[in-house]
């Protein structure tokens, strides 16, 4: 049984899985500065907004759940290599 469509699948989705955190807080801070740019903003109940952050606790999740499914694809193809 051939497994490079599982292993394929299982690169690209643990790709994104690890980019996700830094993806959704490049929106995050660009959706900010384009929010900023209007006029007639109070700048100081925005700062809270623009201070929060991804919790490091999910980033390391979807690190390490990206990365690992990344090893699997790798252990998939080398074992249907075998």
């Amino acid at each position: 049984m051939k497994k490079t469509p599982i292993a394929v699948a299982l690169i690209i989705m643990g790709g994104l899985l690890v980019m996700t955190p830094a993806l959704a807080e490049y929106l995050h801070r660009q959706s900010f500065l384009a929010l900023i740019s209007r006029p007639g903003l109070d700048l100081p109940s925005l700062y809270r907004d623009f201070t929060a952050q991804m919790d490091y606790r999910y980033q390391f999740g979807c690190w390490l759940t990206g990365s690992l499914m990344v090893v699997a694809a790798f252990l998939v193809r080398r074992r249907d290599v075998a």
